[in-house]
């Protein structure tokens, strides 16, 4: 895979944020409270929209996206597995990568699984209701290695990961959802390919088996490493969501996941919005985007927030900040994005963030998926330092 170098520091996330809880774009994410810079009229034709490197009200000022992290703790999950003294000694040999030549290095996919009515990263926006009972109840599998439960999500009462495990390959589960949606978080260790004299093995693909209620489905772990996929699977609008991460490295170079909702704005210069004509004066804002920073486990480490459009040279550009959870700035961030089949809608992006020196940190990127009844939609992503070749080649 051919890697895209850029010159401009920031951070293309267009990842963004997820929006909150049950809350409605007025109280939320996409319209965020009172902010240090102006992410209303972003000017698309500086580097970086106008925005600074200062920091922030807490989450943006947000109360939906501060009731994330208030509910966050009560995802995590304590699986026993985790305490296995061979899954610590694969998981210390993931946080020290130079001790271990290719082919004696453990690998690790972490995945992040949502069903039910996805309308936004972490919850849904307003689902027309009555919406009928899905019954997801089922197992994920995979045919080798060992499968460790990080973190539930929207789990509610009746939901839960099933213990004692049948296996160390096996996650069983009970979950039910109307209208809004549940989900994993997962890390699938594959062993080191190699014999006991030192040799490669020559081992049968791995795959991984998912079988939740109306959704069915046969992966190759291999192939989960930049995946991301979402499937409808009724005509009530439940869809089954699979994002991957595959990694040798786990700590040395930090990464995570990104996702959020992004909501589109009308016209500012006539009803004609092509996607290769840029506005006057600053730009033509397209949308507004907010969400999460997640790392591999799912915890948030902090927020986004920005906009996207096309700059009077033409380019489809996002812009945005990247805070911590306490408001400190972290980056900020720019990059390109791809059109969906509605006009202003978003299908990709991906950019790159950086410092308060402007100098490049990492890169980041995802895809995005419209929403019927809303204007605008959702995405999810990755994002890494630049210190991982591997990871970098996992971001789309």
């Amino acid at each position: 895979m051919k890697k895209i170098r850029f010159i401009l520091p920031l951070a293309a996330l267009l990842m963004l944020g997820l929006l909150a809880g049950c809350s409605q774009d007025e109280d939320g994410v996409v319209a965020a409270g009172a902010s240090a810079d102006d992410f209303t009229y972003l000017d698309l034709n500086e580097t970086y929209g106008g925005l600074s490197a200062t920091d922030e009200e807490e989450a943006f000022g947000d109360e939906a996206l501060k009731a994330m992290m208030l509910t966050e703790d009560g995802q995590e999950i304590q699986d026993p597995l985790a305490d296995d003294p061979e899954v610590q000694r694969l998981q210390e040999m993931g946080r020290h990568t130079d001790l271990y030549r290719d082919g004696a290095r453990p690998k690790f996919t972490y995945l992040r699984l949502r069903w039910g009515m996805l309308r936004g990263p972490e919850d849904t926006t307003v689902v027309e209701r009555p919406c009928e009972l899905t019954d997801w109840t089922g197992e994920i599998h995979t045919d080798r290695g060992l499968v460790v439960v990080k973190r539930t999500i929207r789990f509610e009462a009746g939901d839960h990961v099933i213990f004692p495990r049948l296996n160390p390959q096996t996650v069983a589960f009970v979950s039910r959802t109307t209208c809004g949606f549940d989900g994993l978080v997962l890390q699938i260790i594959e062993r080191p390919d190699t014999s006991a004299t030192g040799e490669v093995a020559d081992l049968e693909p791995n795959m991984l088996t998912i079988n939740a209620g109306p959704f069915r489905g046969e992966y190759l772990v291999s192939e989960l490493a930049g995946m991301n996929e979402v499937f409808d699977v009724d005509d009530s609008g439940n869809r089954f969501q699979i994002e991957g991460f595959t990694l040798t490295d786990i700590e040395v170079c930090p990464k995570g996941f990104l996702s959020g909702r992004y909501r589109r704005v009308p016209p500012q210069f006539g009803e004609d919005r092509p996607d290769t004509a840029g506005g006057e004066d600053r730009g033509e804002l397209y949308g507004h985007f907010a969400g999460t920073w997640r790392d591999l486990n799912g915890r948030i480490q902090g927020f986004l927030r920005g906009g996207y459009g096309i700059n009077a040279e033409g380019e489809r550009v996002f812009m945005g900040k990247y805070i911590d959870r306490r408001g400190r700035f972290q980056g900020l961030l720019r990059g390109t994005w791809e059109p969906g089949d509605q006009e202003g809608n978003l299908a990709s992006f991906k950019g790159q963030w950086g410092n308060r020196r402007e100098g490049v940190i990492g890169i980041l990127g995802g895809e995005a998926h419209p929403v019927e009844g809303y204007p605008g939609g959702f995405f999810t992503g990755r994002w890494t330092v630049s210190c991982d070749d591997e990871a970098e080649d996992g971001i789309s």
